[in-house]
């Protein structure tokens, strides 16, 4: 089986260069293995045959024969990082909390101890917006996830 920590010290090597950040290495038992990275701009695909022709390149097939996705996250999946917060920020994401609680709202800040969501809602009675910024410690965090919003 290939070793996660080689797959993730190659796709290191070229994310670093390019200044881009890691998300996640997985490899099953099967040898599929998937990297996943990212930046402020996104990820092309320029990028991810950089990064997928080193690891390539530096794992032979004939050793061991392998599947390799490389790609960004996408908008749907879970954040993993912090700079994954860190690129969000000023944007709607919904939180689960290892209480069960489930905060929808703006990502207004991201450290390694606590994130702050704003949060806005009508009041029954006024038309007002009650507007609140609630603090999350990191280690109650279960899943964070960006709210994708079409216009």
């Amino acid at each position: 089986m290939i070793s996660k920590e080689r797959v993730k010290e190659l796709a290191l090597e070229k994310i670093v260069e390019l200044d881009y950040f890691l998300v996640d290495v997985k490899v099953s038992s099967t040898n599929e293995i998937t990297v996943l990275f990212d930046n402020e701009e996104g990820v092309g695909i320029k990028e991810c045959l950089f990064v997928s022709r080193h690891i390539e390149g530096n794992i032979d097939r004939d050793i061991e024969d392998y599947q390799l996705t490389v790609c960004s996250p996408g908008i749907e999946k879970r954040f993993v990082v912090k700079e994954q917060y860190l690129k969000n920020i000023g944007r709607g994401v919904k939180v689960k909390t290892d209480e069960g609680d489930i905060i929808k709202g703006e990502l207004k800040s991201y450290s390694d101890k606590n994130i702050v969501v704003e949060t806005s809602k009508k009041q029954k009675k006024k038309k007002e917006l009650l507007i609140e910024q609630i603090t999350i410690p990191t280690d109650t965090i279960i899943e964070t996830k960006l709210i994708i919003k079409f216009k």
